[in-house]
């Protein structure tokens, strides 16, 4: 069985006035103890390195036991990205990643 490749997947937008970039941090995998972890991208500040923002979208599966591989929605990000200030996530703050799971 071939193993897909990582797709090559960034970008920039700003939100209520603060630069940010994202990337692709994974695709959807099924974890080691057998849970489903679905697509992941990281958000940081594009001006200066501080705490990063994991949104973690869920595991999408297609009828036959295949996986699908979801498109990532720049104006859907945006609001995930305003969802996770509302939540708690500082971009000007420092430590942990945080990470928030969108519906």
């Amino acid at each position: 069985m071939t193993q897909r490749r990582k797709r090559e997947l960034t970008g920039t937008l700003e939100v209520d006035g603060w630069p940010l970039r994202w990337t692709l941090k994974s695709e959807q995998i099924w974890s080691a103890n057998g849970d489903h972890v679905g697509l992941r991208l990281s958000v940081e500040r594009s001006d200066e390195q501080r705490r990063e923002l994991i949104l973690e979208y869920p595991f999408q599966e297609l009828p036959g036991g295949r996986t699908a591989r979801p498109d990532v929605n720049v104006h859907r990000l945006a609001d995930d990205v305003r969802a996770a200030i509302a939540e708690g996530w500082k971009p000007k703050s420092r430590g942990r990643p945080f990470t928030l799971m969108c519906d």
